[in-house]
């Protein structure tokens, strides 16, 4: 993996999480409604975000 592609997914996985980890809390506050809630969309980012990290660990040179 080149440095670029891995620099991007470094910063898509930090995005992800620190906005599904807002969600989260938002969510967790905020009374629930129908439909599909804050704390469910927070969750599935963190998820998201954890597999575009484990890609970027992946791709880590070898030491």
């Amino acid at each position: 993996m080149n440095a670029t592609l891995r620099r991007v997914l470094g910063w898509i996985s930090a995005v992800l999480l620190n906005v599904g980890a807002l969600l989260f809390v938002v969510g967790l506050v905020l009374p629930r409604t129908g439909g599909v809630t804050a704390l469910g969309v927070g969750v599935g980012l963190c998820v998201i975000g954890l597999v575009a990290g484990a890609g970027w660990l992946a791709g880590r040179p070898a030491a």
